[in-house]
């Protein structure tokens, strides 16, 4: 006996599908579905990591990390940026700067969120007042911890980062404590109409009201 099967893609699940059979509906819902999300911060990070590291190239650190903040769309746009990044170094002969690949993207790809780690920490910072330093230090002051879970809350709300990676970045701290933190602000949110408006305020601020 031969057993075939065939692979479809949408971006709508069965059910939302219009100007189809509902027969052909019940079909599709009947085999197995598969949600296909984009590419976490770290597996796009891995990605250009890998990409570059094929084709034997060096490139800053700062600049994988910008690239796999901003682009978050989809693999093939990742691996477009990087490939024009490269192509504009071997012209130019060097590394770009930060600021030039700042621009570069802005140029060459459809407008979207273009936030970094650093942006949301320093706009977090800015916002309450406290020095940038601060957040990354294991400090228990009350006008420190409350900006800093509110930093480990947008990663991962916001940005789809993992747990261990926010630890990482924030001080070297273990994943539960950013678990810890995301809870707390997310149960807060539900009762807090004070901290809901200072999120409001502070994405407005990162992403200018879109």
């Amino acid at each position: 006996m031969t057993i075939t099967s065939k692979l479809f893609s949408s971006d709508k699940a069965p059910k939302q599908i219009s100007g189809i059979e509902e027969r052909l509906k019940s079909r599709f819902e009947g085999g197995m579905i598969a949600d296909i999300s984009s590419p976490e911060y770290e597996s796009r990070l891995a990605i250009l990591k890998a990409k570059a590291g094929l084709n034997n190239i060096s490139t800053p650190e700062e600049v994988i990390e910008y690239v796999a903040s901003v682009v978050q769309n989809n693999i093939r746009e990742l691996e477009g940026v990087l490939n024009l990044v490269l192509v504009q170094s071997g012209l130019k002969k060097r590394d770009l700067t930060i600021n030039e690949v700042k621009l570069l993207i802005k140029n060459n790809i459809k407008p979207q969120k273009t936030i970094s780690i650093n942006d949301v920490i320093k706009t977090i910072s800015n916002f309450y007042n406290i020095d940038e330093k601060e957040i990354y230090q294991k400090t228990r002051k009350k006008e420190v911890v409350k900006p800093r879970q509110v930093v480990m809350y947008l990663l991962r709300e916001d940005f789809n980062t993992s747990y261990p990676y926010i630890g990482q970045k924030l001080g070297g701290r273990d994943h539960t404590t950013v678990i810890h933190a995301y809870e707390k602000i997310k149960g807060d949110l539900t009762r807090d109409n004070v901290l809901s408006q200072e999120l409001e305020q502070i994405k407005v601020l990162l992403y200018g009201g879109a």
